[in-house]
């Protein structure tokens, strides 16, 4: 897919969102920071990264090349790559509002070692989903299907974020209490946004409760090493 076309009106906005809320913290979150300048560079592709960037054809993620081929590029990349910049934009600026207050909250390493499980388990999760429905017959809308996005990652982080807030939280114009957040979105998303990936996003939901329920098992300490684990166990066994 041709990039680098209709730039320019969004991803000004979102430079100029990100400044203005950075300059505004006391606390700056490097992290939070470094990711979306990340997403953003892939997305632009400057020409002194064409040599070590993989083209988008080649870190689609695809249930069955990723197990066909065993292929870690597209099961790792594919969370860093976008089809347009109204999909990179919204995605930016979810993660720059939830990454400042969950880095703020945990501190810059163990928000750091919790993006990096949930990238793995978001992945991890929507591949295992997707061969599992191979048994009811969904191969074609699922096994075969071609996504890109840090979407799954932001509803995982959106379900760690809001587990233990008695709160409500506005989801596309509704009030909802703020646990359930996460799938009234999953649910909003599906109805009224066509393209979108399901089961990606269904992963990350899954991958953030999994995550929450190993950190609170290990007493407040981080499950990262137990995560990165787990998964390698489940992806051996596909």
């Amino acid at each position: 897919m041709e990039r680098g076309r209709g730039r320019g009106g969004m991803l000004g906005l979102l430079l100029l969102q990100a400044l203005s809320e950075y300059c505004r913290l006391e606390r700056k979150p490097p992290v939070t920071a470094g990711l979306i300048a990340a997403n953003t560079l892939i997305y632009l592709r400057p020409k002194f990264l064409h040599p070590i960037l993989p083209s988008l054809n080649q870190v689609w993620f695809n249930p069955y090349l990723i197990l066909k081929h065993k292929d870690l590029k597209r099961f790792i990349l594919s969370a860093f790559y976008h089809i347009g910049e109204s999909h990179l934009v919204y995605n930016m600026l979810s993660l720059l509002w939830k990454g400042i207050q969950l880095e703020s909250a945990m501190g810059s390493i163990e928000y750091a070692s919790m993006v990096a499980a949930l990238v793995g388990m978001s992945q991890g999760i929507t591949l295992l989903l997707a061969k599992v429905l191979l048994l009811f017959d969904y191969e074609r809308a699922y096994y075969n299907e071609y996504a890109v996005g840090f979407s799954g990652v932001l509803f995982a982080m959106k379900v760690v974020l809001y587990s233990q807030s008695d709160n409500y939280a506005y989801v596309q114009g509704f009030v909802v209490p703020a646990r359930y957040a996460a799938w009234a979105e999953l649910i909003l998303i599906q109805m009224f946004v066509p393209g979108v990936s399901f089961l990606s996003h269904l992963g990350g939901i899954l991958a953030g409760l999994l995550y929450v329920y190993l950190k609170r098992s290990h007493s407040g300490a981080n499950p990262f090493t137990k995560i990165i684990r787990v998964l390698r166990v489940c992806l051996a066994g596909l």
